[in-house]
């Protein structure tokens, strides 16, 4: 193991031994989940919705290839090249 692998891994070990940095990181972590969450919540709607527009033109068992393009399509619309 190289020395500045067992450094990190020592420093890990000391950090998670700590109380203190433990409540801090606790707290950040909160922090990031309340800003974050409704972003996720949002986006796996918009998942779902669009599969559901999807099944309805396309049926993923009939044509799995097909589906998977339009649905790729319609979640992730083709950027503009322009810059």
């Amino acid at each position: 193991m190289s020395l500045l692998r067992r450094l990190l891994i020592e420093a890990g070990r000391r950090a998670a031994q700590n109380p203190e940095l433990r409540r801090g990181a606790a707290r950040i972590a909160g922090e990031v989940y309340g800003k974050v969450a409704p972003k996720i919540e949002n986006a796996g709607r918009h998942v779902v919705e669009t599969a559901r527009q999807t099944s309805s033109e396309v049926r993923a068992t009939d044509d799995p290839l097909g589906f998977a393009r339009r649905f790729r399509d319609r979640l992730l619309p083709p950027e503009d090249d322009r810059r």
